[in-house]
């Protein structure tokens, strides 16, 4: 490739810099060889004109009329783009009928998630290279976290007065339309023969609402009914794995994760200070008393925030992220969940989660700029 096309992926990687969770460069190169995987050159074109904010087809062709023939050409590229999980399509009805408009995408959550269906080894090693390389400290720069933890719902007691928000029945209750799909955290582990070491399911990952018909169109799950949704759920649990929605009071997706394959929580317990990415309401608690040192929840935890002190376990207060695994599979009760002092209330949209996010970095920004 000449280096006026690699120019189109360089303009276009800058372009997706400037989104609430941007996409940095690196010495190696390794988010152009991604982007390549995502987008034609035709494709990088046109992408690096759009913008975060849905746009009609109508809209972004006058910015790129130079790039494609005509407006129903430009139309045809972006289905197929928003086909491939390159970019994202909101559709819009204002009263004078349905509208689609385009808009980019992360690359997590986003783009990558969007690949679950054609994933190959060599795409997932270089996700995994740019997370080591770049893209963690970019999800990490803000410490505000893409999900939020949920405790397990036999872990919680009356007297903690959950919140609606924390309480997985009422998310699922909320939505009215549920797509399951496949973890592609596992899906690729096991492209690289590393597969998972906490259960064997595979099809863990929820989209809800909006979202929910966007895996369906690009043929990346299917839809399923609220009680399905809430007997995978259970199963889930009882694998010990961890219930993660998005961090909205009103989330488009619910992760169930592990703490061997999760992208999320791998990256975040290679930070210095993980605990700073947490988003959760409750942490164990043990009482020494009741622990007979069975060492049984050191392997149901799955951020490794427990360890044996004098053969009585301890929760490492900072790294435990309220997720209850521990207190359902202690054999002696000796654990239970406490909620935090301070309750951390969600954004009310994933919409609003993101101006969050961006109002945070322009605040980095500028004591940044003070320093200098």
């Amino acid at each position: 490739m000449s280096t006026q096309e690699t120019e189109i992926y360089r303009r276009l990687q800058q372009r997706l810099d400037t989104l609430p969770i941007g996409y940095p460069a690196t010495e190696s190169g390794v988010e152009i060889r991604i982007l390549k995987a995502l987008f034609t050159h035709t494709e990088a074109e046109i992408a690096a004109k759009m913008s975060f904010v849905p746009e009609s087809a109508e809209t972004i062709y006058r910015r790129v009329k130079k790039k494609t023939e005509s407006i129903d050409k430009l139309k045809d590229i972006l289905n197929r783009m928003y086909l491939n999980g390159a970019i994202n399509l909101k559709i819009i009805d204002e009263g004078n009928g349905e509208e689609k408009r385009y808009h980019l995408a992360f690359l997590a959550v986003g783009m990558y998630e969007y690949q679950v269906r054609t994933l190959s080894k060599d795409f997932y090693e270089d996700i995994e290279l740019y997370f080591d390389e770049a893209y963690r400290d970019e999800v990490s720069s803000t410490k505000i976290n893409q999900l939020r933890t949920i405790p397990i719902e036999e872990s919680v007691i009356p007297e903690h007065n959950i919140a609606t928000f924390d309480e997985l029945r009422e998310v699922i209750r909320k939505t009215n339309k549920i797509a399951l799909m496949e973890c592609i955290c596992q899906k690729g582990k096991d492209l690289i023969n590393n597969s998972c070491k906490q259960t064997e399911m595979r099809e863990h990952c929820f989209a809800l609402n909006d979202s929910a018909r966007r895996v369906v169109e690009r043929n990346n799950g299917k839809f399923i009914t609220s009680d399905e949704a809430l007997i995978i759920l259970k199963k889930a649990q009882e694998e010990g794995l961890i219930l993660q929605p998005g961090n909205a009071l009103d989330p488009n997706f619910i992760c169930c994760c592990c703490g061997c394959c999760c992208d999320l929580i791998t990256n975040i317990k290679k930070l210095k200070r993980p605990w700073e990415m947490f988003q959760s309401n409750f942490y164990a608690n043990v009482d020494s008393h009741l622990c007979i040192g069975c060492e049984t929840c050191l392997n149901s935890c799955q951020m490794d925030a427990i360890k044996m002190v004098e053969n009585i376990a301890t929760v490492k207060r900072k790294l435990c992220i309220g997720c209850g695994n521990c207190v359902v599979t202690c054999p002696e009760e000796a654990i239970t969940l406490d909620k935090k002092e301070i309750e951390e209330i969600p954004p009310n949209t994933t919409t609003d989660l993101y101006v969050k996010i961006m109002h945070k970095k322009a605040e980095i920004r500028r004591k940044e700029k003070r320093v200098l």
